[in-house]
């Protein structure tokens, strides 16, 4: 086969190009670190790394999501334990106001400190956060939770917001609620359990709690929030003196027969019923339907009746017997609120340990493919160098050759 002396040159020049092109590929490789510098390099390898970039990408904003989240959480977390803090405070002023002995002035004082307490505990459960959002009105974030309406007839705090709980999603599968609507954690607090004196044909009848577990334990088994009229009771004074029997009005069923003193307060579970009465005189009662009272409005009763000069013993000792209670409530529900913050910072936790490693494994992953070898790169680009040379060299020799050097 003849090859012309234009072929010659055509195929020296290319082979010259084609090896620097492949020089100038290494030396981009080495340059940038990237051993994929196109996709047609290594097509699989090119859409695996857009896939783990996509992942890589994803778990970047799930760690931000996180973080936004335990920030809010622990700020959640701070609130709650003060407020804790100023609730077990006035939990041991109730106490202290108890105390029989205390004279009016003493009153006063601790009236005083319940009512900074409440304003207190009222500025808590309007907390915001660092956005300026209000941390426990739930949906309705740009608004106070709480609102206080002195000319109210009932509660005077009231809460405004909603029950809404935002969601933070922190992994492909997980996401966690980032606050508590203060409708659960504040509003939604029992008050104490009642029964009340409805009627009687005795001369007169009154009922007091003194056991108040034993009381809410009857009161729980009994109430029937479904027909009201199976939450009527009556009490009948039996021949010849010395007997009560308790009946439910409403299903007619006779809860017993007891023992009873006319000159002691007769005691039926955790309540003592003062009746003033003869043989066949009856006492009517009720059991109160559960009521709701937030923690403000419950220290505002109390520093109210603490700060009531005109108020009866009775009232006074029903008064702190309802706040000890609705204290005691509110602890609890304040307790159950913050174990599910701390539940949800463990998970946030986990989830980000766990992101995490995914994190790792995926840069790994698509480090292997696209990143370049430098001792295999530097291996290629001395192999490629030597190559060039001898292109350029054959080239250069072979552009020589001509008869007339033999001539």
């Amino acid at each position: 086969m003849r090859i012309s002396t234009n072929q010659l040159y055509d195929l020296s020049i290319k082979g010259v190009l084609d090896n620097q092109r492949e020089l100038s590929h290494v030396q981009q490789q080495l340059s940038s670190g990237k051993k994929l510098l196109r996709p047609s390099d290594d097509p699989v390898g090119a859409s695996q790394v857009i896939r783990l970039t996509e992942q890589l990408d994803q778990l970047k904003q799930f760690q931000e999501n996180n973080n936004l989240l335990v920030n809010s959480l622990e700020q959640e977390e701070v609130v709650m334990r003060s407020l804790n803090s100023s609730m077990n405070r006035a939990r041991q002023l109730t106490i202290e106001a108890g105390n029989g002995i205390l004279a009016e002035e003493d009153r006063a004082a601790i009236g005083i400190e319940m009512e900074q307490i409440r304003s207190e505990v009222f500025d808590l459960m309007n907390s915001q956060n660092a956005e300026g959002e209000y941390i426990f009105a739930g949906y309705q974030s740009h608004t106070p939770a709480f609102e206080y309406n002195p000319s109210s007839p009932g509660n005077k705090y009231q809460f405004v917001g909603d029950d809404g709980q935002n969601e933070i999603q922190i992994s492909p599968s997980v996401t966690v609620k980032n606050g508590d609507s203060g409708k659960a954690v504040f509003e939604d607090v029992s008050a104490r359990l009642k029964t009340q004196v409805t009627g009687t044909t005795a001369n007169s009848a009154k009922v007091q709690i003194t056991q108040q577990d034993a009381h809410d334990f009857f009161h729980k088994n009994n109430y029937d929030k479904v027909t009201p009229a199976n939450n009527n009771f009556q009490i009948t004074i039996l021949a010849p003196g010395n007997q009560v029997s308790v009946d439910n009005v409403g299903t007619g069923a006779n809860l017993g027969t007891f023992s009873y003193d006319p000159n002691q307060p007769f005691t039926f579970k955790g309540m003592d019923f003062t009746i003033d009465g003869a043989v066949g005189d009856t006492v009517d009662f009720t059991l109160q339907a559960p009521q709701k009272k937030n923690i403000a409005e419950t220290l505002n009763d109390l520093a109210l009746a603490l700060n009531d000069e005109n108020i009866s013993d009775s009232d006074y000792a029903e008064a702190i017997a309802d706040a000890l209670v609705g204290m005691d409530n509110a602890l609890k529900t304040l307790a159950d609120a913050n174990s599910a913050v701390g539940g949800r910072l463990n998970v946030a936790q986990s989830v980000y340990e766990s992101n995490l490693d995914l994190e790792i494994s995926n840069k790994l992953a698509r480090s292997s493919i696209e990143e370049v070898d430098y001792a295999e790169a530097v291996t290629e680009l001395s192999k490629q160098e030597n190559a060039l040379q001898a292109a350029q060299s054959t080239f250069a020799r072979v552009a020589n050759l001509s008869l007339f050097d033999y001539i």
